[in-house]
């Protein structure tokens, strides 16, 4: 601007008057100018990629989605690929497009082979259904005698030890403690030998008695009793602390090894399907026998005037020395519940691996049983199996 031939003043006048306009013409220059131009470029730019993302949005619709009419009034249709489509657009909203797929097409196979079926979530650990134990009862598959639910059995003639009957009897089998049958006879065959008195010998029971476990005699660490009372406690209550007391004492006295010595009366009675690894009957893989092995066995130590009286005893009262010296009396009732009507023993026994099992020895003026009954279905069937064998085979 030319101010040649103006004074200062007029100059400064002529500023002040100058339009709100032409003011802000000043004030804006043109860095100012661009400077604005590119921010609302970028601005317009922005809400452009926002509004195609809105426009991009697609979601599955389930077949249990609902739609809301007052959010979505307007809607239209279309088809793409044999897939239809829905769009919904909210009032008041130009850019603001939901586009949502339908689950479903008016072509069932399509639809049907390309719908994936849901993926079950993979655990760290894949773990088997638990199957519980089924007793699978054989005896009615046999084509003679009652049916019965024991796995094996077997009867034996009482008189000379001859087989009568059996099913699956040479069958091995956990026998529990049906084991303490050799247990007492071997224990009165070392009485025998070193002729000891069975009233007048004390042995000691040991440690590892008192906490074997499983049925027991209700003997403790330090306790002392004759053999005949230990005996009693072996065979009626199933004292497996009492088979332990006498496998200890003899083992300890005589200098032989009690398990090795049980096995070689198996192989003397010809037991074929018989192995002992323990005397009184908990589990163990390797201690077995079979039913036929069992009446055998039962036969021989019938004829032994001590066993046979032990075995068919109800009740028996033991008076028992503690460690301290003083005197406790305990009452042992037999586990065999048929002891009446001509049944005279013989024992029972019970895990869970072996089941219910029983040998019974039946005597009357015509007729002597020996009947062994291996894994029943339940304690109180294992009584029931035993009478139908009996009246069976006395007819």
């Amino acid at each position: 601007m030319k101010i040649d031939n103006i004074t200062p003043r007029q100059y400064i006048l002529r500023l002040n008057h100058h339009p709100p306009d032409y003011r802000l013409q000043i004030q804006n220059s043109p860095v100012q100018k661009l400077n604005k131009q590119i921010d609302l470029t970028n601005k317009s730019i922005t809400e452009s990629i926002k509004k195609k993302i809105q426009l991009r949005k697609i979601s599955q619709i389930s077949s249990y989605q609902h739609y809301d009419p007052i959010n979505f009034p307007q809607s239209n249709t279309m088809s793409i690929d044999t897939k239809q489509f829905h769009i919904f657009t909210k009032k008041n909203s130009r850019a603001n497009t939901c586009i949502q797929q339908l689950s479903y097409t008016s072509d069932y196979s399509i639809n049907h082979q390309k719908q994936k079926k849901p993926q079950q979530p993979q655990t760290a650990i894949k773990r088997n259904k638990r199957v519980s134990p089924i007793h699978i009862p054989l005896c009615p598959s046999n084509p003679f005698g009652p049916p019965i639910t024991a796995q094996s059995w077997c009867i034996i003639n009482g008189k000379d030890g001859s087989m009568l009957a059996g099913y699956n009897e040479k069958l091995k089998s956990q026998i529990a403690s049906i084991t303490k049958i050799m247990t007492c006879w071997l224990s009165l065959k070392f009485i025998s030998l070193i002729s000891l008195d069975l009233d007048n010998t004390y042995f000691t029971v040991p440690e590892a008695a008192e906490i074997i476990g499983g049925t027991s005699a209700q003997l403790q660490n330090g306790d002392q009793l004759n053999i005949r009372d230990l005996l009693y406690g072996l065979m009626l209550p199933s004292g497996n602390d009492a088979a332990i007391t006498l496998k200890y004492n003899f083992e300890q006295n005589i200098g032989i090894n009690f398990i090795d010595e049980m096995n070689n009366c198996a192989k003397e009675f010809g037991l074929k399907s018989t192995q002992y690894m323990n005397p009184h009957g908990l589990y163990h893989k390797f201690n077995y026998s079979s039913a036929l092995d069992i009446g055998i066995l039962c036969y021989q130590t019938l004829q032994n005037e001590h066993f046979a009286n032990i075995v068919k005893t109800k009740i028996y009262f033991s008076e028992i020395i503690d460690k301290f010296g003083n005197i406790k009396e305990i009452l042992w009732e037999n586990t065999n519940k048929l002891l009446d009507n001509g049944f005279q023993g013989v024992k029972t026994g019970q895990t869970k691996e072996a089941g219910p099992c029983v040998v019974e020895y039946y005597q009357d003026n015509n007729n002597s049983y020996i009947i062994v009954l291996l894994n029943c279905k339940s304690t109180d069937q294992r009584w029931d199996d035993t009478i139908k064998l009996l009246e069976w085979i006395k007819q």
